[in-house]
């Protein structure tokens, strides 16, 4: 499955956030956990931080999913825009 997270968080009014592109927010979550999959997640990490798309197994796919939707720090916001990328 290819993800790309590559592009710039919305508002309500729908125009761009400055500054809040959506790989990099989350390339900068998942190295900031302390629980998980260090050596995946430092790959994930490195991968969006860089701009580059996901590919990744469903089962992968599931677990970044999860860890989206369980996430305490990110809001409404932020997943809304990122969960439609799993369809």
């Amino acid at each position: 499955m290819k993800l790309d997270f590559n592009f710039d968080l919305k508002d309500l009014d729908g125009k761009v956030i400055p500054n809040a592109n959506v790989g990099k927010l989350l390339a900068n979550t998942l190295v900031a956990e302390t629980k998980g999959d260090a050596l995946k997640y430092w790959d994930w990490a490195t991968k969006l931080n860089n701009g580059k798309v996901l590919d990744i197994d469903l089962s992968d796919a599931e677990v970044l999913k999860s860890f989206i939707k369980q996430h305490e720090g990110f809001t409404v916001l932020l997943k809304a825009q990122i969960l439609p990328l799993f369809k």
